[in-house]
């Protein structure tokens, strides 16, 4: 389910609620960043979710 995108958009609708999410920043031991893939766009960025109900 792709969701819309609204980030700095001044024409986006009022906010309704509220979702808790996290994202991490994994290194080891060498200070490498652990990155995931995203499956809806391909990009890479940091691990994390959304706690649904």
């Amino acid at each position: 389910m792709q969701l819309p995108t609204y980030y700095d958009d001044p024409d986006a609708p009022e906010p309704n609620s509220l979702v808790v999410a996290a994202s991490a920043v994994v290194t080891d031991n060498e200070g490498r960043i652990l990155l995931q893939r995203r499956r809806d766009n391909g990009l890479w960025a940091l691990p994390g979710g959304v706690a649904w109900k």
